[in-house]
């Protein structure tokens, strides 16, 4: 089950109730206030462990970084002992680290960027729910009439207001919770296929861009 589902299904399993059910309207809104809490801590934890895992792959990168100059330097070092060949694969190993640098870096802006997302709708989740706190005993009212009107959708038959806001945030809710989903599958499709093109590029000129390089590093120090 996706990071927002449970809250989404809490949201509409709780509208529809509302209507079906011919339980206490004030009992069940507390109800739904105290679920959907309960939900938005379980996300609000899921989130925080979205954004740790940003820090973590940007301290990888950073970590690789490192590594990349370290190899660079001993290409360098290599030269200077006319050592071609050392160098020549200190600079393939810098390569290797500049891709896997590259990529970390990708993934930790998708992941701030969900992470992002993901607060923006709890903000509005907790704006809702302290909303039917305050107007509780109103919304039960609205309950109660609507209940006796027959309607197409829940937020209608109920007043539209508050009822209405919660209906559209369900479905933003679900959207939102596709979206994370999808990107998680597309992120790995998505690496696989640049993992595939940095072969073929390896295959073909890999060795090309790494003479000239060396070239280039040779041209840096007669300088």
């Amino acid at each position: 089950m996706g990071i927002f589902s449970r809250l989404n299904q809490v949201i509409k399993s709780n509208l529809n109730s509302m209507l079906d059910n011919a339980e206490d309207p004030d009992k069940l809104i507390s109800q739904t206030v105290v679920e959907m809490e309960a939900e938005v801590k379980r996300a609000k934890r899921e989130l925080i462990s979205t954004l740790g895992a940003s820090k973590r792959i940007e301290k990888e990168r950073e970590e690789t970084l490192k590594e990349v100059a370290v190899w660079e330097d001993r290409a360098v070092l290599a030269l200077r002992n006319g050592d071609d060949a050392l160098a020549r694969e200190a600079l393939k190993q810098k390569a290797r680290l500049s891709k896997k640098a590259t990529e970390a870096s990708a993934r930790a802006n998708q992941q701030l960027v969900a992470a992002d997302e993901m607060k923006d709708t709890l903000e509005r989740v907790e704006r809702q729910i302290e909303d039917l706190k305050a107007r509780k005993a109103t919304l039960a009212q609205q309950v109660r009439r609507a209940r006796e009107v027959p309607g197409e959708s829940a937020s209608s038959r109920l007043g539209g207001g508050t009822f209405d806001e919660l209906e559209r945030m369900s479905g933003r809710i679900a959207q939102l919770d596709a979206e994370v989903e999808a990107h998680s599958v597309l992120e790995d499709v998505d690496r696989a296929e640049v993992d595939a093109k940095f072969r073929r590029l390896e295959r073909a000129g890999g060795d090309g861009a790494i003479e000239d390089e060396l070239e280039a590093l040779k041209a840096r120090l007669r300088e």
